[in-house]
């Protein structure tokens, strides 16, 4: 087989349902310029999800609708602050925001691990002109900076995860 044939195309029917820590571990990679099989070029795109588009027009953008009910469009994103020398960071997406809906989960390796890998924090669109407010989820994965593998410098990037929640679903 050559090389340039992607590992998407080798792996016809497997679906890429990671676990927290494994997506912290293609976050690490990322960071550490450590590809891990080229899955997480294949599968994890880099998009700037604080930017103009609106969660729906990334949705469509990398075909999201082709995903089973619950699945999610990953993406490696930059941290963008508020101002250079806030520690808040600025989420604005489209014409709305990403507000986040509760604490951050410490995410660790294993259960005997007490020192975590990092945090996963969920986040709902919000917006006072758009009418697709609360379809949108999205999960923001970052490394720990206390962590002794994890440098400081090297966490301006995170991984997303963006969820379409069907409303029809949840209603029925």
């Amino acid at each position: 087989m050559g090389d340039n044939i992607p590992v998407a195309a080798l792996l016809v029917g497997l679906r890429f349902q990671p676990s927290d820590a494994m997506l912290l571990g293609y976050l690490f990679s990322k960071i550490t310029n450590k590809s891990r099989l080229h899955v997480d070029q294949e599968v994890i795109k880099d998009f700037d999800l604080y930017g103009e588009k609106e969660p729906w027009e990334i949705w469509e953008l990398y075909r999201g609708d082709n995903l089973r009910s619950g699945e999610d469009l990953y993406f490696f994103t930059r941290s963008k602050k508020k101002t250079q020398n806030s520690s808040k960071m600025n989420r604005l997406i489209g014409t709305g925001t990403w507000k986040i809906t509760g604490p951050p989960e410490a995410i660790t390796y294993s259960q005997l691990s007490a020192q975590p890998l990092g945090f996963r924090k969920r986040f709902r669109y919000k917006s006072e002109v758009a009418q697709q407010v609360s379809q949108w989820i999205m999960f923001e994965y970052s490394l720990d900076t206390d962590h002794d593998l994890v440098s400081k410098n090297d966490c301006n990037y995170v991984l997303c995860g963006l969820q379409k929640r069907d409303l029809k679903e949840e209603k029925g």
